[in-house]
């Protein structure tokens, strides 16, 4: 079962934003946030807001399953 871990949430934001080489203040000034606010993101001390977690996916090129639950996305195959 998955569940919203917002310290393990907090993590994955943490990793992906130091593999595209961003700084919090370069990723919080293109998610439209304060540095404050994305350093209790990924430190685990708030969670974030769900327009935050759209932001967040589409600059750091994941998916919101995966920062909200750590889960990759499955592909449906209709045929």
């Amino acid at each position: 079962m998955f569940y919203y871990n917002i310290k393990e949430s907090g993590k994955r934001i943490k990793e992906l934003r130091k593999a595209k080489g961003l700084t919090q203040e370069k990723l919080s000034e293109k998610i439209g946030i304060s540095c404050q606010g994305l350093k209790m993101i990924e430190c685990g001390i708030n969670g974030a807001r769900i327009d935050t977690f759209v932001y967040l996916a589409e600059v750091l090129d994941t998916t919101i399953d995966y920062l909200v639950l750590g889960r990759s996305c499955m592909v449906i195959d209709d045929e």
